[in-house]
């Protein structure tokens, strides 16, 4: 077992990385001794970094003008140097299944004809167990869906320098907000944003940070300008382990369903996350810190990131009083 060299795939976007951690865990408890490395999409291999787990950390970049050509025999030529034994393909497509083949293990285990184990997706089931069934039928036992997120105490001393500056009280309660999303469908409406803000401030006498990525900076403002009371902005300029170092100071974290909500979960911050057109089952926070609000509507979950959705009614349904209800739990517990 000591000399086995595990390569683990999944290269899509960063909420999707968050949720291979408990499998990277799993992985890593089984086989301590293993080298264990992680392809990864460049764009979000950030969130990977410090993880004790990983001996290694491979990046493909999707976004490359030569994708399909030279950066994939680029990678394919690092993976083949490192002679990997085991490779799991957690993303089980097309691009994925040619990286694992083309890797030179003897073992592939994922979705399609060149894995020499095939495990179909069973059931509509959270995606870190769909995840561990890939593990399983490499005899790798795994149970543990906890997400997690590995910060460097420079980067938490970094991010409360960021607060100081910003104004924000080190002692007082801090609930974040995420306004945005990777899909306009899945976002909830600005204004009542803004009215969970005002009760915030009002009834709890709470800071609220309203944070963005670089193109939310004008969908932070548009909910922070909505609001009667002060928010502290953060959109633009930080950086995901910086993001992530900014949700682990808050109290509570009010989201859409998107990969901060992920990375929420893994720093242990208490979510409220508000799904539409995505598959709750698959994708919410799990455990008791967090709570999702939804409503059935016949046409959800929704094909992901079409454009014909013309009223968007899974977000409408979602009022201010019900989130403010999940709200007003969570900081009641909080506070005990």
């Amino acid at each position: 077992m000591a000399s086995q060299k595990i390569l683990l795939i999944r290269l899509s976007s960063l909420g999707d990385i968050v949720l291979t951690t408990p499998a990277i865990r799993a992985v890593r408890a089984h086989l301590p001794d293993a080298y264990i490395a992680m392809l990864v999409g460049k764009q979000s291999a950030d969130v990977l970094r410090e993880n004790p787990h990983l001996d290694e950390i491979i990046t493909f970049d999707r976004f490359a003008k030569d994708k399909d050509t030279g950066e994939m025999l680029r990678t394919v030529r690092v993976l083949r140097e490192r002679k990997f034994t085991l490779t799991i393909d957690l993303q089980r497509k097309f691009r994925t299944a040619l990286l694992m083949y083309f890797s030179g293990a003897t073992e592939r285990i994922g979705k399609g004809s060149l894995c020499t184990v095939r495990v179909l997706e069973r059931g509509n089931k959270h995606v870190t167990a769909h995840y561990f069934d890939l593990l399983h039928a490499a005899g790798i036992p795994a149970v543990d869906q906890r997400l997690e997120l590995f910060l460097a105490e420079s980067e938490r001393t970094d991010v409360s320098q960021r607060f100081d500056t910003a104004g924000v009280t080190r002692g007082g309660l801090k609930v974040g907000i995420f306004p945005g999303a990777g899909w306009k469908l899945r976002e909830w409406m600005p204004e009542r944003f803004a009215a969970i803000g005002d009760r915030l401030v009002d009834r709890f006498n709470a800071e609220v940070l309203i944070f963005g990525g670089q193109k939310e900076s004008k969908l932070v403002d548009t909910v922070s300008n909505l609001m009667d009371a002060r928010a502290v902005r953060f959109a633009g300029n930080l950086q995901v382990r910086e993001l992530a170092a900014c949700i682990e100071k808050c109290d509570l974290f009010l989201t859409n369903d998107t990969g901060p909500m992920h990375i929420a979960a893994a720093v242990g911050t208490p979510t409220v996350s508000l799904f539409g057109p995505g598959n709750h089952i698959r994708f919410q926070p799990l455990g008791g810190l967090h709570q999702t609000i939804r409503h059935d509507v016949p046409c959800s979950p929704c094909k992901q990131f079409t454009d014909k959705c013309k009223d968007n009614i899974c977000m409408k349904k979602i009022t201010v009083d019900e989130v403010w209800h999940a709200i007003s739990d969570a900081l009641a517990v909080k506070r005990r």
